[in-house]
């Protein structure tokens, strides 16, 4: 029984490795930059401050570089850099930062720590701790990916399309298949160190596999359905493989249940809508300028787009195209579209052409962050291709989304139906929390130029 307490422990912890292990280095990224800073004083004025308000500026800019330089997910290169590396390039950029608000702010001489002989002998330490303990911890998330094993009970096409799903994320770790004829061995082959059993049938559990999952489940091993494992492990919903039961019974979708959340949701929407746009009311009518100038026609491109409930409203776009770009009907857009002008894939790019959407915001057809809208068109073909399509449609659709920020961008039927697993887990799933993380993730494609 302790083993299986532990190969139950383990499978918990494949779940949720990722996220354990970010806010493991974020835990020790804040208190080494601390440290630094404390030793940092004791070498040079014989003082240990502990902590100052001050230091709140360059904890904060190093957390921020860090994050917008993905140093926080081990799994993958981004732009060629490994962790470690990108670690180091993140602390050099929140070292210039604190240098020039330090600069700007007139603190050189007033705050002892914004002094060159204390943040700077801290980030340099910084630069060494970051990076080692990215080394280490990438190391061991390699070792613990290769103890992970699946058991998937199918055969049929969710079996399928769990192993494409799996090879193409490159997750880590081995999927085995038992078919369903084969179950008369699961006895045996459960008492194997799993990291847990995924059901993927096409029909209902029989009865006799229910009580077979049971005694496994009730031994330690962790049993999950076809839907839950998406969710858990890649977050988002899988529609192919997804029955109409299950999302009449599937915990989540509050929002929809919660007048009092949409109308707070209403609210922020509002208040954030009208800020910005005050904000960045110089920045847009320069745009605006710069779009006359460079073509003829409007600046302002509007285009209409499915919303709440399936009603069609005309979005606002700074048009970042020719004019009379779909003059032969109707397209997808794609990436390098040799329709774009110089000014709009620099707009792109930056995600400037979409400011005008924060009057949508305002008018009530569209929320900050939601499903992005599509195409009357495009959408009446999608609803027909791709199943569930139109729950989309049971929030207002975002400038910004949890598709958006975790899906490249893509102008395909595949590419839709991803983009919408990933919609309906935001829908499922909201929270406030959720909603502040995909800002600080939009904050970080905008500021990588991640855009179409």
């Amino acid at each position: 029984m302790a083993g299986r307490i532990s190969d139950s422990l383990h499978a918990a912890a494949v779940i949720s490795l990722p996220r354990r292990v970010a806010l493991a280095l974020l835990a020790l990224d804040t208190a080494g930059l601390v440290l630094f800073f404390n030793l940092a004083f004791w070498i040079r004025l014989d003082s240990w401050p502990w902590f100052t308000a001050s230091m709140v500026i360059p904890l904060g800019l190093l957390l921020l570089s860090l994050y917008v330089l993905d140093a926080y997910v081990l799994e993958r290169q981004v732009s060629g850099m490994r962790p470690p590396a990108r670690a180091v390039v993140g602390v050099g950029v929140a070292a210039l930062l604190t240098g020039s608000v330090a600069y700007a702010g007139g603190f050189w001489s007033v705050d002892p720590t914004f002094g060159r002989g204390i943040f700077a002998v801290a980030f340099v330490a910084q630069v060494a701790w970051g990076a080692s303990w990215r080394l280490l911890i990438g190391t061991w998330v390699r070792q613990q990916g290769e103890r992970i094993r699946w058991l998937v009970i199918g055969g049929g096409e969710p079996a399928l399309g769990l192993r494409h799903d799996f090879a193409r994320s490159e997750t880590q770790g081995e999927l085995v298949f038992l078919d369903v004829q084969e179950l008369d061995d699961l006895e045996r082959i459960g008492r194997e160190p799993w990291s847990g059993v995924i059901v993927a049938l096409t029909e209902a559990v029989p009865e006799s596999l229910v009580h077979r999952l049971m005694r496994l489940r009730f031994s330690g091993v962790r049993v999950y359905g076809l839907a839950d494992f998406y969710e858990q492990l890649w977050f988002k919903v899988p529609v192919l493989h997804t029955k109409g039961g299950w999302l009449v019974f599937a915990h989540g979708f509050d929002l929809l249940h919660n007048p009092l959340g949409l109308r707070v949701k209403r609210l922020l929407d509002v208040v954030f809508a009208l800020s910005l746009l005050v904000a960045a009311s110089p920045l847009m009518l320069l745009v605006a300028l710069l779009i006359r100038i460079e073509t003829r026609g409007s600046a302002i491109f509007k285009q209409s787009r499915t919303g709440l409930d399936g009603r069609e409203f005309e979005m606002l776009k700074f048009r970042s195209m020719v004019q009379d770009a779909e003059r032969d009907g109707p397209q997808w857009t794609r990436e390098a579209d040799p329709r774009t002008t110089r000014l709009g894939r620099v707009m792109r790019l930056l995600h400037i052409d979409e400011l005008p959407q924060l009057v949508n915001v305002l008018r009530g057809e569209m929320s900050f962050i939601g499903p992005r809208p599509e195409r009357p068109e495009f959408n009446d073909m999608l609803e027909k291709e791709i199943p569930l399509y139109s729950l989309r449609h049971v929030v207002r659709p975002g400038i910004t989304g949890w598709a958006q920020v975790i899906y490249p961008y893509g102008a395909s039927i595949e590419d839709a139906r991803e983009k919408l697993q990933y919609d309906l887990y935001y829908i499922k799933n909201y929270s406030v929390l959720l909603d502040i993380g995909i800002v600080f993730k939009t904050l970080r494609v905008v500021l990588l130029g991640k855009g179409r």
